[in-house]
């Protein structure tokens, strides 16, 4: 009896290891697994201003960025300097976005407009009234002939995007929105906002066709992959969720970071996300898996916007701290 006590301890004792073992190796797999740089490769300077939205160029030279100066700026990432600047706004400028041949430029400003500009000469071209309250995004359509945008008003607008006209205002959000996205085929408009839901809109009938509940907290962005297969949601509740479209199933929910995750951001080969947050941090997460691959720690205050580059090879983060950082991960 006293053999087989003395086996049965032994026994105990080998598990114990082997678990504390199991454990050590998965503890040193996921720190691998995620590395942390600390140094971004370039930093580009010039605002006064908290950097928020951010928007490449369809040709990659160069980055859109808006302020809470107030102003747009264009920079030449390869050279590091700011090639023009866009001023037309009374108040901070949340969001900027390209169109697709890169032509012109749309911002979103919480004085309440939207505005086109000649991304050549950097003239205004149209300024879109309707929104009653601070404007937080916009985005055009895949072909270029309209554009959305939502507000602190409660409302996504779908304007046309040569005359200015209201085309749809599509109502069931029940607090501030935040940001809006359209899918790659033109099909959907997604929206997130402060009532901790993904709403999704038919844009061409104007009319809700779905909801997507999983946040606990307000959404600060919601993003598509490049095929449409996929929307990514960022929020207060310190996650991303990345949902399969169109049926909204809940693929992986993203956790790591310490604070609100503030932006959202597809490599465009659609294999990897981007998050940057308020813990200064920007995260890099594998889309099929979940799993964290890098940390990217080199901002002093909160990050607001995060892009990739068209060549997949940069990616851009905008912060509290009024810079931008440029990070090549393709060589990491």
């Amino acid at each position: 009896m006293a053999a087989d006590e003395k086996g049965n301890r032994s026994l105990r004792t080998n598990r114990k290891l082997r678990l504390v073992l199991h454990l050590i190796l998965v503890a040193v797999h996921c720190v691998a697994a995620s590395r942390v740089i600390h140094a971004a490769d370039r930093t580009l300077r010039g605002h006064s201003g908290s950097t928020t939205g951010l928007a490449w160029h369809p040709g990659g030279k160069w980055l859109a960025c808006g302020c809470f100066d107030k102003t747009i700026g264009i920079w030449d990432v390869e050279s590091g300097q700011q090639r023009q600047t866009f001023a037309g706004h009374t108040h901070y400028v949340y969001c900027v976005a390209w169109n697709r041949d890169g032509t012109k430029l749309a911002s979103a400003s919480y004085d309440r407009t939207v505005k086109v500009w000649d991304a050549k000469t950097g003239r205004e071209l149209y300024t879109y009234r309707g929104h009653t309250r601070p404007v937080m995004s916009v985005v055009w359509s895949p072909g270029g002939s309209k554009l959305a945008s939502g507000s602190q008003d409660k409302t996504v607008q779908v304007w046309n995007a040569t005359d200015g006209k209201t085309l749809h205002v599509l109502k069931g959000h029940t607090d501030l929105i935040i940001s809006v996205a359209w899918s790659p085929d033109g099909k959907i408009l997604a929206s997130g906002g402060f009532d901790n839901v993904v709403r999704l809109w038919n844009p061409i009938a104007g009319e809700a066709s779905g909801i997507l509940k999983g946040h606990t907290e307000p959404i600060e962005m919601v993003n598509w992959n490049p095929d449409g297969t996929k929307l990514a949601s960022g929020g207060r509740d310190l996650t991303a969720i990345l949902w399969a479209m169109p049926e909204g199933r809940k693929l992986h929910v993203l956790k790591g970071h310490k604070r609100r995750i503030e932006s959202v951001a597809w490599k465009p080969d659609g294999t990897q996300l981007a998050t940057g947050s308020q813990d200064k941090t920007v995260k890099v997460w594998d889309a099929a898996t979940g799993q964290r691959l890098h940390t990217l720690s080199g901002h002093e205050k909160p990050v607001r916007g995060v892009t990739w580059s068209p060549d997949e090879k940069l990616l851009a983060s905008g912060s509290d701290d009024h810079s931008i950082k440029i990070w090549d991960l393709s060589r990491r």
